[in-house]
């Protein structure tokens, strides 16, 4: 992308909305790719974490909930961001541009809405709108009636929805109810990995909890070093 293309890197609402804001994200992204072609109906994960998924990936035009782990919300996008989709994150202001690119997203292929506000229905509606995964945090203020028509807005999309709050409906609920660092060895050595003990329940999960151990990373970054090299940081977007 070329300076004069590149998306500012922060956009804060004056007088327009932060739904008029996603929706400018979309089509800056429409621009440089056209519009979002539909080729495959699961999102690929990493490897060691299709075990959690029934279909061993992110199912289109599903809802799924992520509970209890912020890393292991991104992990599941870093794979499917690797191999050319676009991620949407609204209402999770936790998440920033280091956050994902150390966790493996492409950064031209990111959104970020930290605080969608009252505007958050129309938001996520917009952001699914273009974007193959929507992930929506907390500071999207949505009611029952807003999750069910977001929900059959992702259905028509063909997109995914990832929510780190409960959802009802979701068809598929990821619960993180433990983890540890692992790495240190007797009294030296540095923390290398997360280790997540994850209950599977909802429709998707065959009626009945699975409960399963996976290992995220290579522990938190040191000085000098980059928990992903392969990935260079690029342009994002963020709104709000």
């Amino acid at each position: 992308m070329t300076p004069t293309s590149a998306p500012s890197r922060t956009a804060r609402p004056g007088g327009e909305s932060r739904a008029a804001l996603a929706r400018a994200v979309l089509a800056r992204a429409e621009q440089r790719t056209g519009a979002r072609a539909v080729t495959v109906d699961v999102l690929p994960v990493a490897g060691h974490l299709e075990g959690l998924l029934p279909a061993g990936g992110l199912e289109r035009g599903t809802c799924t909930v992520v509970t209890g782990s912020t890393s292991l919300t991104l992990a599941l996008l870093a794979e499917a961001s690797r191999t050319g989709s676009w991620v949407a994150v609204a209402g999770l202001p936790g998440v920033g541009v280091l956050a994902a690119h150390q966790t493996g997203l492409v950064l031209d292929r990111v959104a970020l809405v930290p605080d969608p506000g009252p505007d958050g229905p129309a938001v996520v509606a917009a952001l699914l709108d273009g974007f193959d995964v929507v992930v929506v945090g907390p500071r999207a203020a949505l009611t029952a009636a807003d999750r069910r028509r977001l929900d059959s807005r992702a259905r028509e999309r063909s997109a995914v929805l990832l929510s780190t709050v409960p959802w009802d409906g979701a068809g598929l609920v990821l619960d993180v109810q433990d983890a540890t660092w692992e790495g240190l060895g007797r009294g030296h050595g540095r923390l290398r990995r997360r280790r997540l003990t994850v209950v599977r329940t909802g429709r998707r999960s065959a009626g009945r909890p699975v409960r399963t151990e996976v290992v995220l990373g290579d522990g938190p970054p040191g000085p000098g070093r980059d928990a992903h090299p392969a990935h260079r940081p690029g342009t994002y977007r963020r709104a709000g």
